[in-house]
């Protein structure tokens, strides 16, 4: 008993372990992206829009090969949970488990990405201005913030100063920069610019008021994350009490969960449970939310 339980003591680790270096492996990988074609995935709309959150997220894989990543680890995990925890429960959920670490990884990774490029746009908006008082054009001062700006919002606009390099509208290059990055931060910049050009006026005071209101946003924002944070925390940790106190009898008796939640009153009992941890969940979450 004592060598089951050190050998899923193991491979428990093994695979936190394996999650925290995917994270440090994204968070610290380059922009460019390693493509494995699968015909069918990339060209589907949810296939295009995976495609965006992966770059967007800096993850080196394209749609193709993340969705056959994640194929080959369900298919793998299935096997090797049942190998260590011989339990029909855990073996079942080991799946789940998988794609729920996948999409946990990615979104992280785009959370952070889009929370980086939002903390250096006042930054931008102040070089936006400085070159256009200086007497540079808007696709100029685009270019010059691009080579002076630094990682990751220098990429996205380099991206922008590719386009209009190859004769793209700027109107379509500012709107397709919003598309990628959905921050509100974001909108706000490229609404400023669009409605600065379309109605004239001095776009570099403007774009000089805008970077003092974005610096003020993040520094609210930031104060509000840190006031709910212990609200948000205790959320988890409430959620994943029972998780954690059904894992710990599951492993330390094996199949006792199936034969009291797999039928009858204890299934109904399991599935109001859930029920009801995931909407508190939500609500505690939906409370402790910084709207922008």
């Amino acid at each position: 008993m004592s060598h089951h339980l050190l050998a899923q003591t193991a491979a428990a680790a093994a695979a936190a372990a394996a999650v925290l270096g995917v994270r440090a492996f994204v968070a610290g990988s380059p922009r460019p992206a390693v493509r494995v074609r699968v015909p069918g995935i990339a060209a589907r709309p949810w296939g295009r829009r995976l495609a965006v959150r992966l770059e967007r997220a800096g993850v080196p894989l394209g749609p193709d090969a993340f969705v056959a990543v994640s194929a080959g680890a369900v298919l793998a995990g299935v096997p090797a949970s049942w190998a260590l925890t011989r339990s029909p429960i855990l073996t079942a959920l080991a799946p789940i488990a998988v794609v729920a670490a996948a999409r946990a990884v990615l979104a992280s990774a785009d959370r952070r990405h889009l929370a980086r490029v939002a903390a250096q746009l006042p930054d931008v908006a102040r070089q936006l201005a400085g070159a256009v008082a200086a007497g540079l054009s808007l696709r100029q001062a685009i270019g010059r913030a691009a080579a002076e700006s630094p990682r990751p919002v220098a990429g996205e606009l380099e991206r922008v100063a590719a386009e209009l390099a190859l004769g793209a509208r700027l109107e379509e290059a500012l709107d397709g920069l919003a598309r990628r990055l959905p921050d509100p931060d974001v909108g706000i910049l490229v609404t400023a610019i669009l409605v600065q050009r379309r109605t004239g006026g001095n776009i570099a005071r403007a774009l000089g008021d805008l970077a003092r209101r974005l610096d003020e946003r993040t520094r609210l924002a930031r104060e509000l994350r840190g006031a709910t944070a212990q609200a948000r925390a205790t959320a988890w940790m409430v959620a994943a009490l029972p998780a954690l106190g059904g894992l710990a009898l599951e492993l330390a008796a094996p199949g006792v969960l199936v034969r009291t939640l797999g039928r009858g009153p204890g299934l109904l009992l399991l599935v109001v449970a859930a029920g009801l941890e995931f909407a508190a969940v939500l609500l505690v979450r939906r409370i402790a939310r910084v709207d922008a």
